[in-house]
């Protein structure tokens, strides 16, 4: 996808979840995306959101009405079901550019009745649910042991916001996140209960095979106090 990624984590017929669906804008590549490989929405089992920004919800509503339930954890849930408030996004220390994408945000949210609250501890799709908040409410990481492999939506990047067009490892960018101390103290606790993971998937940019875990704890802001 262009704007933000979209994976298909496929066991098979009646085991296949999208992890994120992209922004609505990009839907025909999405379907397309799935043709590519012979699938239809009616195919797919579920979608696991890391978040509830539209560039990773944005299509969750329209596969839900061809069948396909849609997993969120219970606090982005909250919000894009409107029985919690949302929080506007400002440009704050960001660029022009991330202060236009956040009104954009503002003013065309994702707006769903997710069909699944998600927990920390929960297993869905042989992955384990982490909630990782602070970049929103809800956000969290999926982590498949047996691979080894991290879905880190947009909590940990591998493309620099706000175009993302410059490849390499990034913190939550500050215009679109909620809270950044608690954006890094929830990838603080993460690191610091030694969940392991070699590859990161993560909502933006190019995966990192290989090392990713070691990377992260490289950078500063993660050095525990």
């Amino acid at each position: 996808m262009r704007v933000s990624n979209v994976f298909l984590v496929d066991g098979g017929p009646g085991d296949r979840f999208l992890v994120d669906t992209g922004h609505a804008a990009e839907r025909p590549l999405l379907l397309w995306e799935l043709r590519r490989l012979g699938l239809g929405p009616r195919d797919l089992t579920g979608v696991l959101l890391t978040h509830r920004h539209s560039d990773h919800a944005g299509n969750a509503a329209f596969l839900q009405r061809h069948g396909v339930r849609v997993y969120a954890h219970r606090a982005d849930a909250e919000v894009l079901e409107g029985r919690r408030p949302r929080t506007r996004l400002v440009r704050g220390a960001g660029s022009r550019f991330a202060g236009v994408l956040a009104e954009v945000e503002n003013l065309f949210p994702a707006r769903l009745v997710p069909d699944v609250a998600l927990e920390e501890g929960d297993a869905v799709a042989g992955l384990e649910v982490h909630w990782m908040p602070g970049h929103t409410e809800g956000s969290v990481f999926f982590r498949h042991d047996a691979t080894a492999s991290l879905f880190s939506g947009d909590t940990l990047l591998a493309a620099k916001p706000p175009l993302t067009l410059e490849t390499g490892l990034a913190l939550p960018y500050p215009t679109f996140t909620l809270s950044m101390t608690q954006a890094y103290a929830s990838l603080r606790a993460f690191h610091a209960q030694g969940h392991a993971y070699e590859n990161l998937l993560a909502g933006h940019g190019p995966p990192i095979l290989g090392r990713a875990r070691e990377r992260v704890m490289a950078l500063p802001e993660l050095r525990q106090r």
